[in-house]
């Protein structure tokens, strides 16, 4: 194990702001492989066996954490908190009970507030489990043998999961609000063996998947890469498949390696393990309905707000047989050309929604350069240039009469 990896490592610990039980929760951290969760289990093992002790009250270090005045996480919280006293020295700080815990458990003293926020419905959930969703399609065919010693990993962790159809991804998770109606909470997962990424990438698919995954209306999206061994011949070079992965976290998605489906396995019972601590005690919010954009709740292990989205609407609208409107269409067929990625054909059809705004557009042009240069916009949040040649490329494609290949 090299003294560099070590070190990335550590650093990544430092960063993450709750204790870890084990060496094996470490799994969903930056640059943490198998083995060196393995090796730290195995020293915390020894360690215990000697005779040391563990903290073991959670609250009592995360609170220790937070209130170390010469800690990063102390002076993140108390940022804003200082901007405010430096614009109004008067401005008198009082501590309040969580409103989340009081919405939670349905507390008489709130029955007067409103039942919404910012335009979102409140989901009452007074003891929220998520439950681990997984596809029927990983259960089936080639991967079927896999994914039975994966689902039995799953319960040998004690992890509740349900086998069912998703329209989209290959895993998910929901909670059950106080009526039992099913919401997903804000995270999908899509797992490749590195053989199946490198069949979608030969024949389309990846592209199409990816943007599906994107549309469906959960922010947080896991691109989870398995590899299949040593000297395994996938037909595609590898560097190939490393720059696809790489094109993947720039676009958005959490991309996450794993060495077989056993690790697999662990990082699904750690994530689901990690979800059941995080969504305690928070404001759950309806988001059903809403068109997917930038302007949705923002989610993450340390929100107190969890936007959810009804099942039965996410399985719906992520159909590939369902009801496309002309936009979504128009997507797709953009997202054909080479190097048009999902954040630059938003930025374009964001602008121009429709094949007949866009030509209307090209008329109102009042030469042919301007007409080549017009969707050399800028996208996504670092505001770059969709580029002249993209935009001369769809130019050609809109209004010539034929192809030359």
């Amino acid at each position: 194990m090299g003294r560099i990896a070590l070190q990335k490592a550590l650093a990544s610990l430092r960063r993450y702001p709750l204790p870890l039980a084990s060496g094996r929760d470490c799994i969903v951290l930056m640059d943490f492989g198998k083995t060196i969760c393995e090796n730290l289990d195995q020293r915390l093992k020894a360690y215990l066996a000697s005779g040391g002790q563990v903290i073991t009250d959670h609250n009592t270090a995360i609170e220790a954490i937070l209130n170390d005045e010469q800690g990063e996480h102390y002076r993140e919280l108390t940022k804003t908190l200082r901007e405010k006293s430096k614009e109004n020295p008067d401005l008198e700080v009082t501590e309040l009970t969580p409103m989340a815990e009081a919405v939670a458990n349905n507390d008489p003293t709130i029955e007067h507030l409103p039942n919404s926020i910012g335009g979102y419905d409140y989901v009452r959930i007074s003891s929220p489990k998520a439950i681990l969703l997984v596809d029927t399609g990983e259960t089936i065919g080639k991967t079927k043998s896999s994914l039975d010693r994966t689902l039995q990993q799953l319960a040998q962790h004690s992890i509740e999961y349900e086998v069912r159809r998703l329209s989209v991804g290959d895993f998910a998770w929901i909670v059950k609000d106080d009526s039992k109606q099913e919401f997903l909470l804000p995270y999908i997962l899509e797992r490749k063996r590195i053989d199946d990424l490198a069949s979608s990438i030969k024949d389309g698919r990846f592209h199409e998947q990816k943007f599906r995954l994107k549309q469906c209306g959960l922010r947080n999206v896991i691109y989870l890469i398995e590899h299949l061994g040593n000297n395994r011949q996938v037909g595609v070079p590898e560097a190939t498949l490393s720059q696809a992965a790489l094109n993947t976290y720039i676009q958005g998605f959490t991309v996450k390696y794993t060495e077989n489906h056993h690790h697999t396995a662990l990082y699904l019972s750690v994530m689901t393990n990690f979800l059941n601590n995080s969504i305690q005690n928070k404001l759950y919010l309806d988001i059903t309905g809403r068109p997917f954009s930038d302007d949705l709740p923002f989610c993450g292990f340390p929100s107190q707000t969890i936007p959810l989205l009804a099942f039965d609407y996410f399985y719906k609208q992520s159909s590939k047989t369902r009801f496309c409107s002309v936009r979504e269409v128009f997507m797709k067929q953009l997202m054909q050309i080479k190097m048009l990625t999902i954040e630059k054909v938003n930025a374009i059809v964001e602008k121009y929604p429709t094949p007949q705004s866009l030509f209307r557009a090209y008329e109102r042009c009042p030469s042919e350069a301007e007409r080549q240069r017009m969707l050399n916009l800028p996208y996504g949040p670092t505001k770059r240039m969709v580029g002249e040649k993209l935009s001369k490329v769809i130019y050609h494609l809109m209004l010539s009469k034929q192809y030359t290949t």
